[in-house]
């Protein structure tokens, strides 16, 4: 009973003293501290878009979290600014089957125009990506000629997404790239990917995965921002 109260008056001892007082956090703190997080987010977020690459080699097999950084990417890419919020984006993640049918398709057209030898060398390029998204825009009924139309708005909406959902990858350490070659806007190839040509149009197909080797520098910009902003009055 005695070494009780002696732990109990101790115990009351340590809490009178500094020692054991909770750090006091001046207002002047936190708002130094709010303040100085704007500027690290935009460091990190200004950091991510200028080192995004295409990368044009993967490694064979996807990461183990692909799965999770591809959803968490697709979230970002759903955030992107949508006039009229028509959300016109959908996602097509491929599996084999379907990586096979395109596949096979894209060498059947370039055989076409360039010959066997040329449509197996691209067959097998293309069968050693790791990962395959495709992302289609829902089509409108209104003209997509006209620069008002909400098509074209939509379109761009898309493309927007496509630019969330790459720089998303790119945060988590996985790599992409995005193609727009003929064999995405062939009739088979909706069909390859299980949507219906008359009701969405292909935007791009994504390949993802991990770089091989080091990200690839930055190209040297023909137009620096002086050569493309212009101030008016």
């Amino acid at each position: 009973m005695r070494s009780i109260i002696c732990i109990l008056i101790a115990a009351a001892q340590l809490l009178a003293t500094d020692a054991f007082t909770t750090p006091q956090i001046t207002t002047t703190t936190r708002s130094s501290q709010l303040n100085a997080r704007p500027e690290a987010r935009s460091r990190e977020v200004h950091k991510n878009i200028l080192s995004r690459r295409t990368i044009n080699e993967f490694e064979p097999t996807l990461p183990d979290n692909w799965e999770k950084a591809l959803e968490k990417s697709i979230e970002a890419a759903i955030y992107a600014p949508n006039h009229k919020r028509t959300e016109p984006w959908r996602f097509y993640l491929l599996g084999p089957k379907s990586i096979e049918k395109v596949c096979q398709l894209n060498a059947d057209i370039v055989a076409s125009k360039k010959g066997e030898e040329a449509g197996q060398k691209k067959l097998k390029r293309w069968l050693q990506m790791p990962g395959w998204l495709v992302v289609t825009c829902v089509k409108g009924d209104d003209d997509f000629n006209n620069p008002t139309s909400l098509a074209r708005e939509d379109y761009a909406a898309c493309c927007c997404a496509v630019q969330n959902l790459c720089l998303s990858l790119h945060s988590q350490g996985i790599g992409t790239k995005w193609t727009t070659g003929p064999v995405n806007f062939d009739d088979r190839f909706a069909e390859a990917v299980g949507f219906a040509p008359d009701k969405e149009f292909t935007v791009g197909t994504l390949w993802f995965g991990s770089a091989v080797g080091s990200s690839p520098s930055p190209p040297l910009k023909k137009l620096a921002v002086e050569g493309t902003f212009t101030k008016v009055e």
